[in-house]
């Protein structure tokens, strides 16, 4: 059971890992090419997004924990486990405490709104730290990778 839940785990990181990188180099640069204007394409993103990225979380938290419990007594296996569980809590933090309120922001900001230097900055500072969460998604998933190795 411990073998098949970590590969469980391993599976949705990779999934999450593949889909946050096309979205980073493809969708994202596309929401802030014209600010407010083109805040539109989160709106339309964001249900898609949610009903996304909140079920494999939950599932991936689940069965990572669940492979923390079932290998406990494997030290090579359960710090592994750990720096996968202590990047991707890393990434939900950054995400819940700035990342998502400020997309949700600019998401109800008229389409029409004028379209500011410092509106301009926001987007520029959102676009690049973003990049900060995919690489602790690959951290994340090369922690759970090297514990899945040592099943």
């Amino acid at each position: 059971m411990n073998e098949i839940t970590l590969l469980i785990s391993t599976i949705l990181m990779w999934i999450a890992v593949i889909v946050g990188l096309y979205q980073r180099i493809f969708l994202m640069p596309k929401w802030f090419d014209d600010p407010p204007a083109s805040f539109e394409r989160i709106r339309r993103q964001s249900k898609t997004a949610r009903t996304f990225w909140i079920p494999l979380s939950a599932l991936f938290m689940i069965s990572l924990i669940t492979s923390l419990i079932l290998n406990w007594g494997l030290p090579d296996i359960r710090n592994h486990i750990i720096g996968s569980l202590a990047c991707f809590g890393l990434t939900g933090l950054l995400s819940g405490r700035y990342f998502v309120k400020e997309v949700l922001a600019f998401s109800r900001m008229p389409v029409d709104a004028p379209q500011t230097p410092e509106l301009k900055k926001r987007t520029r500072f959102w676009l690049k730290w973003t990049t900060v969460r995919d690489v602790l998604q690959i951290l994340a998933a090369l922690f759970v990778s090297v514990a899945y190795r040592h099943v």
